[in-house]
């Protein structure tokens, strides 16, 4: 009876042969050692026994100090492992630190679907990839270098609106100016160039636009660039100046610091007129806002009920996607957590349409978020107190405009021809 059970599980062991261990997720790198700012590959490759179905998803970590880009689209292939044909997926990937030192990408999610053959049922799977390394060297001479980036070649272009010239410009308290400055670079992508410095100068307020990048990869070579436009505000008379703005870069073929330098910008600042003695006003004059006042309260008492209705109908059914994301970057601001609050604002721009805008005071708040996490001080304490203040100011300015009328769904009482 022994040997009966041997021999029938030997022979469906033969008939149905067990197929080897292959990893479905390998992740690989090209080079473990790089310097600040600098482009660093690495892959994951994903593999399946039939075809793939639909598009994969990485849940890309948030490293401080450091940011991880997916680049282009996969490549597909094929392989043999274990002695059988796999289908595969090699997705690229680009790291750039500011931190020197070791830097460990840890394990992270992949998800994606397969077949076992070219028409059968997609599975799902959802992945681990193992951890990798990479060292990170700092250049030589560029420690007094807040953000450093590491390229071949760097061009930067400038624009003025309106253009103050090469003399001191005569201009008036208020008056304001516009620079738009464009960077391009080959393998940088537009979101791991340098921001605009945005230290004031004395007499002079600067409001940082909305970054704008525009990315290109044609035949292989890929070109970044990232456009800003800030604005300079001139609050108080007399000669104002805007220093020069250096821009340097690391070569990594020369090995050598390269740098260019926009020039600075002079303003010969007039005082504004002076205004004219106001009038005393009458007592019919002062009183009227304090009558108006009272009405308005009283209209607002007498029709509590009818107003406590409306808004309670209104809040059962008005609930935008977009008051979720709000409430998480909030929380996220108030824990002082920049991780958190980083990832938050990102999914609660995608709630807002195309067109919209963010305000100054959110833009230089979300700009500073940005620089702390992929700056050099990433590493110190950062408060969310600024950017809960103006993401709230946003949200009630937001909430306080009208809405618009809605039609009524009943005909014309007298329709006219």
């Amino acid at each position: 009876m022994r040997v009966f059970f041997l021999l029938v599980s030997a022979t469906l062991t033969l008939g149905n042969p067990i197929r080897a261990e292959v990893a479905p997720v390998v992740i690989s790198g090209s080079s473990n050692e790089t310097w600040v700012g600098q482009r660093t590959p690495f892959y994951i490759e994903l593999r399946a026994p039939g075809s793939f179905s639909g598009s994969a998803a990485f849940d890309l970590p948030q490293i401080p100090g450091a940011m991880v880009m997916k680049i282009g689209e996969p490549v597909v292939g094929s392989a043999n492992l274990e002695g059988e044909s796999w289908f595969t997926q090699r997705h690229e990937f680009a790291l750039f630190s500011q931190r020197a030192g070791l830097l460990e990408i840890p394990p992270f999610s992949v998800r994606f679907s397969r077949r076992e053959g070219f028409t059968g049922d997609a599975t799902d799977l959802q992945e681990q990839t193992t951890a990798i390394s990479f060292k990170i060297k700092r250049p030589p001479g560029t420690e007094s270098i807040g953000f450093l980036i590491t390229t071949e070649s760097l061009d930067i272009t400038e624009t003025w609106d309106p253009a103050p010239g090469t003399e001191p410009l005569k201009a008036k308290v208020g008056a304001v100016f516009k620079r738009s400055i464009r960077q391009r670079s080959p393998q940088i992508p537009g979101m791991a160039l340098a921001p605009v410095p945005s230290t004031e100068p004395d007499g002079i307020r600067i409001y940082p636009g909305n970054v704008a990048t525009n990315d290109k990869l044609a035949r292989g070579a890929f070109l970044g660039e990232r456009n800003e436009t800030i604005t300079y505000l001139l609050q108080k008379p007399g000669t104002l100046k805007i220093p020069p703005l250096t821009y340097a870069w690391w070569n990594p073929k020369t090995e050598r610091l390269e740098s260019k330098t926009l020039p600075g910008v002079s303003f010969d600042v007039a005082a504004p007129p002076a205004a004219a003695p106001d009038k005393p006003a009458n007592t019919r004059t002062r009183m009227w806002p304090w009558l108006l006042a009272l009405v308005l309260i009283g209209l607002l008492i007498w029709q509590k009920n009818f107003l406590l209705g409306i808004i309670k109908q209104l809040w059962q059914t008005v609930n935008p996607p977009s008051k979720q994301a709000a409430r998480k970057l909030l929380r996220a601001c108030r824990q002082n957590n920049h991780t958190v609050a980083n990832t938050a604002s990102i999914n609660w721009r995608k709630t807002q349409d195309s067109s919209f805008q963010a305000g100054t005071e959110l833009s230089i708040a979300l700009i500073e978020l940005q620089r702390h996490i992929f700056g050099p001080s990433s590493e110190a304490s950062w408060n969310g107190k600024e950017l809960a203040r103006a993401f709230s100011e946003h949200l009630s300015t937001a909430q306080s405009r009208p809405c618009r009328k809605l039609k009524s769904p009943l005909p014309s009482l007298n329709p006219q021809r």
